[in-house]
């Protein structure tokens, strides 16, 4: 092991010995110990443990801390590997870091375990920028081949791939406002575009739609993507219990569509228990772990015993932190 090891596992699994953005603030403590004086803008905390950095909001004082950012900032290891400073689990799990790790050997390390990084526009003068899709988790890299940080969940690069066409999307949004379903219908078949820039397309109309005054247009988008196969049925039936419950509806079909959706419990509670892991699998257990924490958000309690069991089962989905094929 080594640190090559930490940095492809971060950017294929997303999880830093197995937290991520879904973990709670005690979850992270408890195995990467506390900040003793954390950094604490205006509804935000940073906790800076060396190498990781883990970001955190709320909306008030009485609001759970959720995780905004997460991963490794790896040009502080010029420092960190001279004074020792590399967190002591990390160490222990992957052995002594080099100051400088190589991005190219860690895209070969990541194209090996069958996880090709995709490159992305980069907004960093000198830097090459680089993303795992399933993971969300970007890479930064320098032109001299150093690692500089590893973050995430990133958004999509949709909007960076369609640079200078904010507004033609947001004039696309403003037309389609009072147009009813079926006419928004006719018109998603005359612009919707094939092939590989669908879905990048589809992810700036829809961050076009956005906001409390395009409230019903965002819904509608989101049926008609779940219909065209944009969304796939899992993350279609996410989408709309969130969309329920912001309405004050009963979500309960759409739990149950996801339910449908989803393997059967006892396929996730094997992926959970493995430890060696196809990249397949890694991508399916990142995937529900996401889908898991974002219904567990919206439904802070439930009666079903079968969510309740899908819920416990969040932290042990990629919990061992090196998931490998």
């Amino acid at each position: 092991m080594s640190e090559l090891d930490f940095f492809a596992d971060l950017l294929a699994t997303g999880t830093v010995l197995g937290l991520d953005h879904t973990s709670s603030l005690d979850e992270v403590e408890a195995v990467l110990g506390r900040v003793e004086d954390p950094w604490t803008p205006p509804g935000g905390m940073l906790l800076d443990f060396g190498l990781v950095e883990f970001g955190w909001h709320r909306d008030d004082r009485g609001s759970p801390w959720s995780v905004t950012y997460f991963g490794a900032q790896a040009h502080r290891l010029a420092w960190l590997v001279e004074d020792g400073g590399v967190e002591p689990r990390l160490v222990e799990r992957y052995g002594p870091f080099r100051s400088r790790p190589d991005a190219g050997e860690l895209l070969g390390a990541l194209r090996e375990r069958g996880f090709p990084l995709e490159e992305r526009p980069s907004l960093n003068d000198g830097c090459a920028e680089y993303w795992e899709p399933t993971s969300r988790m970007g890479l930064i890299a320098e032109s001299s081949g150093d690692v500089v940080k590893v973050l995430g969940p990133q958004p999509s690069p949709a909007w960076l791939r369609f640079r200078g066409r904010k507004q033609t999307f947001e004039s696309y949004a403003g037309h389609l406002v009072p147009l009813s379903e079926p006419e928004l219908s006719a018109w998603l078949d005359e612009r919707e575009p094939a092939g590989p820039e669908r879905a990048d397309w589809w992810h700036c109309l829809r961050g076009a739609a956005g906001g409390p005054a395009r409230w019903r247009l965002a819904k509608a988008l989101d049926r008609q993507a779940a219909e065209r196969g944009v969304d796939p049925p899992d993350e279609a039936a996410v989408t709309l219990v969130r969309n329920l419950v912001r309405d004050g509806a009963d979500p309960s079909e759409a739990v149950e569509r996801w339910l449908a959706a989803v393997p059967p419990l006892a396929e996730a509670e094997r992926l959970a228990a493995v430890r060696s892991l196809a990249p397949d699998e890694i991508r399916l257990s990142r995937r529900l772990r996401d889908q898991i924490h974002d219904l567990r958000t919206v439904l802070p309690s439930t009666h079903s015993p079968e969510l309740r069991a899908w819920f416990a089962l969040r932290s042990a989905l990629l919990g061992g932190g090196t998931r490998e094929s």
